[in-house]
């Protein structure tokens, strides 16, 4: 406690030293006159003998360690003395210091809350999921899986200390006179504990709750039951009518409980007969929380003995050639495409910290060139050179914390620009982007490693000075060609950095472009399109679906703003039920494929595709459930080459028996259609058919309605015609098509997008900057030679041709670098591209051009004001 007490009573420290080296001192004087020596010459003796007791006093201030503390005190505060004095220089420097460290910090938060820290759950890192991946192609893999296989893997694992399975599925909440659909999740015993999360109010699912005979209870999701309910806090405890079915509201879940995406939660039990294995399957998804020490491959290779021994009893959920995959909760939630593209972010905020921490060293080296001669005198004064380096590592060190926490402020409105735009479905439902403690830390490591980054390399060359070459300069004086090389290299360096930003960023944009120009096919503009989930019990066979999308279909085109409207069984331009195809006559050797929908006789006018051959089905053939098939362009062109298409005869397989029941499952072609996209605007055409939607009572249905103004106008008279059809049946995610395209196909290119167009924008502002400064900074130290020169006869535009030879020479190697770089690092990016190459020449042309221009500018300004240089004034100039 002394040590720490000489920090705060640095007076009464001294004054006990003055004591102490006044006694030792009053000591030796006594020795002497002991000796018979006067007091006079005994004083002057033991003075002598002490050598100056203000140098015994230096030397047992530098014995101790707070001394060491003390010197980094006032180093700080001599930093920040200097830098008041530099306003404009310190302000210039913590900003591109802050917009670093700051975007750095931002998209930090994002990829820490979204790909490792996405769950409130307990022991949330060890969470795993399973899917089975077919060997024979690698793009064909299972997640769910039957409750017996489920069973299994439980029972027989010896990987995981406890799994759990949901089931989803749609639940119509009857309510008077109108129903409401919410997305529901079967849980199975213990799901709640499993995770760890304490409700928000009431209580979880408990044991008793998937006994048989158990009064059927549901917990609900925080978010639904306030944007839903209003937050009703007598709800609790009440009766909802679920599916026809009384079910008590038990429990509010926590905020951040959000598995599986549901509404609310219901125990499933495996006494349930509905678990039992059955010509309807249900299929769940497992959740496992895998053992301490167990590795991912591990786990898998012990479930695959498993499922090996479970395919023979389930072959048509196998592939002949399968592997079990196990992967961390927290990876699967995540599509692979956002994963690489938060990457890919990562890098480019990377480029713009370095582009900063450049602009930073390069005005420290400008400044250090300006303070030779006080370096000089230093030295010449006796402070060593590593004592320079920590006055000015000291500055670097003021400058990178300031950077720090202005570049936190920045981070918080950077996390919460991105948290509202970034794209639905991309992360999981649980993740909350947000600034926290491991952020911040992150934040704080960034600002001091920039001290290295911009501080170090400008201090050793600060502190390498001649000084008698620096004591006879003026303080103005022409700096060295080392140092004029370093601050054009850390220029080139900027420009390289910059130009690959900006090539990222017009790849992504072209890309982007080229996606929007895609033809569809198909006209998306005023369809609203709304999912449809028809209670099993009641629409289990064709005539049954029949009776109720007839009358729908009748009602809705009788309301006026309504055009037209359909049945569907996708969402278009989204895929279709996968059918291997037979074609009458026709012999081959490879598996023949087609995507396969469902659908009314006005599909194809609610859609605008166009009929190219035949015609498409009408009433009657939906009405009498005709075998009949309207084919696509692709299709006739792939199987039926030049012959005539209309009256072909093709056969459907589809792998489910979707079509179970029908004994002839020959289908007469009797038209052709336009292709339109069916997997996205990404993937090319596949082979399609359209079948009356009456010919099976299987499947997803939908429907499509074109109006004629908004369509989500519509939605509450949708509602309304489906409650007067059926009050069991409640529509699904109801929105204008246009909005799911936008969804599904250019939210996430459109993000990207803004994120790396952001970042290039601003390193091309702080590369604009530093090429600027450095050249006027330049051509300043220069007044004296372009005043000489210009007296001598050298006219305005030579001086112009030289400043701008000057920074068009660094400017260029700059750029050369960067097109090397930026061709190493396209590969990364070819990924999240498309309809453009990751080489692509024009985007390469266009951002050199445009650094060129800019570069030219920045240089041309300080260029132009040195040929209004008065050369009288130049040569007093010193």
């Amino acid at each position: 406690m002394r040590r720490f007490r000489r920090l705060w009573h640095k007076p009464l420290v001294e004054r006990q030293l003055d004591s102490e080296l006044k006694f030792h001192l009053e000591q030796q004087i006594a020795d002497y006159v002991a000796a018979g020596i006067p007091p006079e010459e005994a004083r002057r003796m033991a003075c002598l003998e002490f050598g100056g007791v203000e140098r015994f006093k230096e030397e047992c201030r530098e014995a101790r360690w707070e001394h060491h503390l003390d010197i980094l005190v006032r180093d700080f505060r001599f930093a920040l003395r200097g830098l008041a004095k530099d306003r404009r220089f310190a302000f210039i420097a913590i900003f591109a210091l802050a917009l670093g460290i700051g975007a750095s910090t931002a998209i930090f938060s994002v990829v820490y809350n979204a790909l490792f820290e996405p769950f409130a759950y307990k022991d949330s890192r060890h969470l795993v999921t399973v899917r089975v991946r077919d060997l024979d192609q690698p793009d064909h893999w299972r997640g769910v899986f039957s409750f017996d296989e489920f069973r299994e893997f439980r029972k027989q694992s010896q990987i995981f200390d406890s799994a759990v399975a949901n089931l989803q599925d749609d639940i119509v909440y009857a309510a008077g006179d109108s129903n409401m659909r919410l997305g529901g999740n079967y849980v199975t015993s213990g799901s709640f504990e499993f995770y760890g999360v304490a409700p928000f109010l009431g209580r979880s699912l408990e044991p008793g709750d998937y006994q048989d005979g158990a009064p059927p209870v549901f917990v609900m999701r925080y978010a639904t039951w306030i944007s839903k309910f209003g937050a009703d806090r007598s709800l609790l405890g009440k009766p909802f009518n679920l599916n026809g079915v009384s079910w008590t509201l038990v429990g509010i879940a926590a905020p951040r409980f959000v598995w599986g995406g549901a509404d609310i939660w219901m125990p499933r039990g495996p006494q349930d007969p509905k678990v039992v294995r059955n010509d309807d399957r249900q299929y769940w998804g497992v959740v496992a929380r895998i053992k301490h020490g167990v590795s991912l491959e591990q786990a898998g290779a012990n479930l695959s003995v498993i499922a090996q021994r479970l395919s023979p009893i389930y072959p048509r959920d196998y592939p002949k050639r399968f592997a079990v995959e196990v992967k961390s909760f927290a990876y699967a939630v995540v599509p692979p495409g956002f994963r690489n593209a938060l990457y890919i972010f990562s890098m480019a905020v990377g480029l713009l910290l370095l582009i900063g921490c450049g602009n930073v060293a390069n005005l420290l080296l400008a400044r250090a060139t300006t303070r030779e001669r006080e370096f000089a005198v230093r030295s010449a004064l006796g402070a060593s050179r590593f004592r320079l380096i920590r006055q000015l590592l000291a500055e670097s060190f003021v400058l990178a914390l300031g950077g720090a926490l202005f570049g936190i402020f920045f981070a918080w409105a950077g996390v919460k620009t991105i948290a509202a735009v970034i794209p639905n479905y991309t992360i999981a439902s649980e993740t909350v982007i947000e600034m926290n403690g491991a952020v911040l830390v992150f934040a704080l490591v960034v600002g001091v490693c920039t001290v290295f980054l911009f501080g170090l390399v400008p201090a050793l060359q600060a502190s390498r000075c001649d000084l008698n070459e620096s004591l006879r300069e003026t303080g103005k004086g022409v700096p060295g060609s080392g140092r004029v090389g370093l601050r054009n290299g850390v220029i080139m360096l900027e420009v390289a950095l910059s130009l690959t930003l900006l090539f990222t960023a017009g790849l992504f944009m072209r890309s982007f472009l080229a996606l929007q120009q895609v033809p569809l096919g198909l006209h998306t503009d005023h369809v609203l399109s709304a999912r449809l989930p028809l209670p099993v019990e009641r629409y289990k066979t064709a005539d049954q679906i029949s009776s109720f999308f007839r009358p729908l279909l009748g009602r809705l085109k009788s309301i006026p703003g309504i055009v037209d409207a359909a049945e569907t069984s996708t969402l278009p331009p989204y895929g279709g039920i996968r059918s291997d195809v037979e074609v009458a006559g026709k012999s081959h050797q490879e598996k023949w494929y087609s995507l396969l929908q469902l659908c009314s006789e006005d599909y194809f006018a609610v859609l605008r595709i166009p009929l190219l051959e035949g015609r498409i089905f009408g009433g009657e053939d939906v009405n009498h459930k005709r075998q009949v098939v309207v084919i696509n362009q692709t299709f006739r062109r792939r199987y039926l080459e030049k012959d005539n298409p209309i009256g072909q005869k093709i056969q459907l397989h589809q792998e489910r028996e979707f079509l179970e029941g029908m004994a002839d499952k020959w289908f007469e072609v009797i038209g052709v259609v336009a292709d339109a996209r069916n997997r996205g605007l990404e993937e090319p055409i596949d082979p399609e058919v359209w079948v009356p939607y009456t010919v099976t009572g299987s499947a997803m249905r939908g429907i499509l309605v074109r109006t004629t103004n908004n369509p989500t106008s519509m939605v509450k008279a949708l509602a309304k015609e489906i409650w007067a059809t059926d009050p069991s049946v409640a529509m699904a995610e109801p929105n204008a098509l246009d909005y799911f395209l936008d969804l599904f196909t250019f939210a996430q290119p459109r993000f990207g997008l803004w994120i790396v167009g952001i970042f290039a924008g601003i390193g091309l502002a702080l590369v604009t900057i530093g090429v600027y400064s450095i050249i006027a900074y330049s051509t300043a130290r220069r007044t004296h030679e372009i005043g000489l020169r210009m007296a001598l006869g050298a006219a305005a535009g030579d001086v112009l041709k030289m400043v701008l030879w000057q920074g068009l020479r660094f400017l260029a190697a700059g750029i050369a670098a960067g097109l090397a770089a930026s061709f190493a690092l396209s590969r990364i990016i070819a990924g999240q591209l498309w309809g453009v190459s990751a080489y692509d020449p024009l985007t390469l042309a266009a951002v050199v051009l445009l650094l060129i221009i800019i570069g030219t500018l920045a240089c041309w300004i300080p260029a132009r004001r040195a040929t209004r240089i008065n050369p009288l004034a130049a040569l007093r100039c010193e």
